[in-house]
């Protein structure tokens, strides 16, 4: 059985659904979830994106979702807070 990334964690929702969230920053954020179809699992992205049933299991389906997520969802860039000067 394959492990999943350290940044990964799979919340189960039925037997057959789990929802995949990736661990940012301070933060987690969900980025889609993974279903089961005729034995094979598949990855469906938060925008709507989908694979066709890639996997033999739930975990990697879910690091392939991790991986589509990170090669073509790019992630915001914190800005750095505004300074302004309380007396001028």
């Amino acid at each position: 059985m394959t492990t999943p990334a350290p940044d990964i964690h799979i919340v189960p929702i039925t037997h057959s659904v789990a929802e995949v969230k990736l661990n940012v920053r301070a933060t987690s954020v969900s980025v889609g979830k993974v279903c089961l179809s005729n034995g094979l699992w598949y990855w469906q992205h938060r925008d709507g994106e989908q694979s066709s049933p890639i996997a033999p299991s739930r975990v990697e389906a879910a690091n392939a979702l991790a991986a589509y997520h990170r090669a073509f969802k790019p992630q915001p860039i914190a800005a750095e807070p505004v300074r302004r000067l309380l007396f001028a």
